[in-house]
C-alpha cells in the first residue's frame, strides 16, 4: 500500500524509504538528512545512525556545524563516505 501511494504521488524513494540523504559540496560541506544519531565522533571520522544503516565520514578536520533531529551540516576536507549496513 505504502509503495502504491508513493508512486502515484511520485515521491523521492529516499523518503519514503527513510534513506538518509547525504549531499556533497566540493570536498569541504557536507549535509545530511535524515539521520537517526551520531555513533563517533573525532575530527576525522564521523559515523552516523540511520533507519536502514551507517554512513562513515572520513577526512582531515572535520566538525559538526549544526544538527537538528533530522539534519546536519559538516564542515572539513572529506575524504571519503562509506555507507554501511
Amino acid at each position: 500500500m505504502k509503495h502504491k501511494i508513493s508512486d502515484s504521488l511520485r515521491l523521492p524513494s529516499d523518503l519514503t524509504r527513510g534513506d538518509m540523504l547525504v549531499s556533497v559540496t566540493g570536498r569541504h560541506e557536507i549535509f545530511v538528512e535524515n539521520y537517526k544519531g551520531i555513533i563517533e565522533y573525532t575530527d576525522c571520522r564521523i559515523m552516523l545512525s540511520g533507519k536502514s544503516g551507517s554512513v562513515l565520514l572520513l577526512g582531515k578536520g572535520l566538525s559538526v556545524v549544526y544538527y537538528t533531529g533530522d539534519e546536519m551540516k559538516v564542515e572539513g576536507t572529506l575524504d571519503n563516505i562509506c555507507f554501511l549496513e
